[in-house]
C-alpha cells in the first residue's frame, strides 16, 4: 500500500513537472529573442559567458532557498512553482550562452530544448548530438516533443526525490536546496557552454517515438 501511493505521488508530480515544461522552451526562444531586439546593448559576447552562468545560478539559488525557507509540508507546496522558475532560468541561460556564442540564429525550441535535455542525460534521446567539432540538430514533430517533456518531467522527479528530505529540516534544507540549484545551473550552464560553442548544424533526419526513453 505505502509503496502504491509513493509510486502514485512520483508519478503525480512528474506529471506536474511535465505540465510546467509544456511551452516553456518555446516561450524562452521567443521572449529571449524580443529581448536582445529591443535592448541591443545587452546583447551578451563570449566575454560575458561566465557572467552569464553565474547570475544565473545566483538568481536560482536566490529562488531554492527562499521557497524552501518555510520547512515542511508549507513548504512543499512551492515544490513545482520553484522549480518552473528554477528550469526557466536554466533555459534563459542556455539561449543568453547561445547568443554570447554567436549562435542565435539557432537558438530555437527544438536547440533549447535539446541541449537541456542531454545535459540532463538525456543524450540517447538524439534531439542534439556531437559529431567531431559539430553539433548536429535534428527535427522533431509536435508528438516528440510531448514524449520529450514527458520523460524530462520523470528524469527531473527522480533527481530530486532524495533531496526532498532537505524539505523538512527549518533553515539547513533551506540552505541545502539553495547550494543545489545554484551548483546546477553552474555545471548546465558550463556543459551548454561547450555546446553551443561547437559549429552548429540542422539536419533533415527527424527523431522518431521509439527514440524517446520511456
Amino acid at each position: 500500500m505505502t509503496e502504491n501511493k509513493e509510486k502514485n505521488n512520483s508519478n503525480d508530480f512528474s506529471a506536474k513537472i511535465a505540465n510546467a515544461l509544456e511551452g516553456v522552451f518555446e516561450s524562452v526562444a521567443l521572449t529571449r529573442k524580443q529581448h536582445f531586439i529591443e535592448n541591443p546593448t545587452k546583447r551578451p559576447t563570449r566575454q560575458d559567458i561566465d557572467s552569464i552562468t553565474k547570475s544565473y545560478s545566483n538568481q536560482n539559488a536566490l529562488i531554492a532557498g527562499a521557497a524552501n525557507f518555510i520547512p515542511g509540508p508549507w513548504g512543499m507546496l512551492a515544490t513545482v512553482p520553484e522549480l518552473a522558475a528554477i528550469i526557466r532560468n536554466q533555459i534563459q541561460m542556455i539561449y543568453d550562452l547561445g547568443v554570447a556564442h554567436g549562435k542565435e540564429a539557432h537558438l530555437n525550441k527544438n536547440l533549447l530544448l535539446g541541449i537541456f535535455s542531454t545535459v540532463l542525460g538525456g543524450g540517447a534521446i538524439g534531439l542534439v548530438s556531437v559529431k567531431g567539432s559539430q553539433l548536429l540538430v535534428k527535427k522533431a514533430s509536435l508528438r516528440v516533443i510531448q514524449k520529450i517533456i514527458i520523460w524530462l518531467g520523470g528524469n527531473i522527479s527522480q533527481k530530486l526525490l532524495k533531496r526532498f528530505i532537505a524539505k523538512w529540516l527549518p533553515i539547513a534544507g533551506a540552505a541545502a536546496m539553495a547550494i543545489w540549484a545554484r551548483q546546477s545551473t553552474i555545471s548546465m550552464g558550463e556543459k551548454a557552454s561547450q555546446m553551443l560553442a561547437m559549429d552548429i548544424v540542422t539536419s533533415e533526419e527527424e527523431v522518431s517515438e521509439g527514440d524517446i526513453p520511456s
